[in-house]
């Protein structure tokens, strides 16, 4: 039952991943730079999760100072990496190429977990992480099977998003052995946000002069793309192995493509109901198999 709960919170994070990557590439379109994006979106969800635990939480703020450089490598190289790659894979390619690239991940989380022996691979892992990946392939190539015709700046940091996703699933595993996922979450966001603050300093923004409704649009794309979907994530990798939760965010694309059609009209051809398929059967191995750990 509690990896069905884990299944289920990441299937919600997927959810709002899905439905802001398209928001992502229509924002794209308007202008808006992608590292402002990156920046902002989680600069406000941790200021907004930051002030909640201060005020009624502040026993889960507590922390070794020997950690801290864990709950780094979390919020820089697995958070603030995987976003801003992501992102400018979008920017540079589209969002069926971008998450096509991200999610070969799984299969990077595969090969650590054969080589470092931490979990267990069972045949139903290889080909839950084999079918998934096929799914995508579908999903956002099933239009003209033309998707490997892009930039070598958008490969390379596609390649890159996938990384660095694989490393957050490993990492974030290894952190929640130890602490609460709620401490994870709010040390990896302070460190994505102080990372990004030498990178682009907040005078850059201020002397931006950003309206109002610009504003309103960050706050509301931090909710639906960073904050809520993380906090599902890290609350759903409690129940599940690495490979097993980044297999089941596969489900991704799926609601990317769904929603590309709701909101742009993009149709949506029967190749690409196929891979849907794929990747929803890839996830049901997964919980049919779940004893298999």
């Amino acid at each position: 039952m509690k990896s069905f709960k884990g299944y289920l919170f990441i299937l919600g994070a997927t959810t709002f991943w899905g439905i802001s990557a398209t928001i992502a590439k229509f924002l794209f379109i308007q202008n808006v730079e992608t590292l402002i994006l990156v920046q902002m979106r989680i600069t406000i969800s941790c200021l907004l999760l930051l002030i909640f635990f201060l005020l009624f939480k502040r026993h889960l703020l507590v922390v070794k100072l020997k950690d801290l450089y864990k709950f780094a490598l979390l919020g820089i190289l697995g958070i603030a990496g995987s976003n801003f790659t992501y992102y400018f894979s979008i920017a540079t390619t589209n969002v069926a190429t971008a998450i096509l690239l991200q999610y070969l991940a799984p299969l990077l989380v595969l090969l650590y977990a054969v080589g470092s022996r931490e979990e267990k691979v069972t045949s139903s892992k290889v080909i839950a992480g084999t079918v998934s990946l096929a799914g995508c392939y579908l999903a956002v190539a099933g239009k003209d099977f033309s998707i490997i015709t892009i930039s070598h700046l958008g490969l390379l940091t596609g390649l890159a998003s996938a990384f660095c996703w694989g490393f957050t699933n490993v990492w974030l595993k290894y952190l929640l052995k130890k602490y609460n996922v709620w401490t994870c979450l709010v040390y990896a966001f302070i460190a994505g946000v102080l990372f990004w603050i030498i990178i682009n300093p907040p005078s850059k923004i201020i002397d931006a002069h950003y309206s109002v409704e610009t504003w309103e649009m960050f706050f509301g794309f931090a909710l639906i793309s960073i904050l809520i979907p993380h906090s599902l994530y890290f609350s759903g990798m409690k129940y599940l192995t690495a490979s097993r939760g980044i297999i089941t965010a596969t489900f991704e694309p799926i609601v990317a493509i769904v929603s590309a059609y709701f909101i742009v009209n993009e149709v949506l051809t029967p190749i690409q109901i196929v891979g849907a398929v794929f990747v929803i059967t890839a996830i049901a191995i997964l919980q049919i198999k779940q004893e298999e750990q």
